[in-house]
């Protein structure tokens, strides 16, 4: 059996690893769909000219949530408004708010305000 042949830029060339340290975004973050609402995600992607990434970005963090009653949810619901008193107990006058403490609060908020009875 012969050898492969391997250019010589190849071998000069080390593995190099990719590292997450100076990635902004670090995070990754996987789930299935069908191959139906694949397509349709992606005409969708398209037509807003974003890119992929952005585009869930935006759809993960700027959207209405409709919220069904169970008992995980709640559970849930309370450890979070728990956590959130908790923090704002606890906050100098001097601190600064921290935006994503007010940005989960207004999530709560807007949850609770859009609450449905009975799940589709």
């Amino acid at each position: 059996m012969s050898k492969i042949f391997i250019r010589e830029s190849m071998k000069s060339k080390s593995n190099k690893v990719k590292t997450d340290k100076n990635r902004k975004r670090k995070r990754i973050v996987n789930f299935r769909m069908s191959e139906e609402e694949k397509d349709l995600l992606d005409t969708k992607i398209k037509i807003s000219g974003l890119n992929k990434q952005d585009y869930f970005i935006q759809i993960a963090l700027n959207h209405t949530v409709n919220m069904y009653g169970s008992i995980k949810a709640f559970d849930e619901l309370k450890r979070e408004i728990l956590d959130l008193k908790e923090y704002f107990l606890n906050l100098d006058t001097e601190n600064n708010i921290d935006e994503n403490k007010l940005l989960l609060v207004a999530y709560i908020l807007e949850m609770l305000f859009n609450k449905n009875e009975k799940r589709p």
